[in-house]
């Protein structure tokens, strides 16, 4: 069995306007309770329709879409917000972005190296060091969309 660790494409980071989650969230939510709610910065974009602000995923409005449509049901969507820093207003000046929604993956596991235990059998899963870890039938969907700047690492089972 074969799993794959997703580091998706870091285009900015958590504003001002994150609320951060309590012990207690954490205790009850485990990595997922770190982020109450999600507020997005982008300070550059290379393109991806999934992007990463540790512990904290979001997705493109495309992508989303093609999600919602899918067989998949082992994650939760949130509205999140989102900015952009005068950096990227600098750098980008005639950019928009499209619409984007926080991803939480509901499956959970422990990964160790490139080996991995203690699989919930979710396809969407989250470690406790909040990485992100899918099923080949995952990979296989979010390879149709961009995902050029995501580096990806086979996992196996111990």
């Amino acid at each position: 069995m074969k799993l794959f660790f997703l580091e998706p494409e870091v285009s900015g980071g958590h504003g001002e306007k994150t609320v951060y989650g309590t012990e207690q969230d954490i205790a009850k939510k485990g990595v997922n309770g770190k982020v109450e709610f999600l507020h997005y910065e982008f300070e550059g974009w290379l393109g991806d329709d999934i992007l990463e602000s540790t512990p904290a995923f979001i997705i493109s409005y495309t992508l989303e879409a093609a999600l919602e449509k899918s067989e998949f049901e082992d994650y939760e969507l949130e509205k999140c917000l989102i900015t952009t820093s005068d950096e990227f207003k600098e750098l980008y000046p005639d950019r928009e972005l499209p619409a984007f929604s926080r991803f939480i993956p509901l499956g959970t596991i422990e990964v160790e190296g490139e080996h991995f235990k203690n699989w919930s059998g979710h396809h969407f899963c989250l470690s406790s060091k909040g990485e992100l870890i899918v099923t080949q039938k995952a990979l296989d969907f979010f390879g149709k969309f961009s995902i050029d700047n995501c580096d990806i690492t086979t996992l196996t089972q111990l």
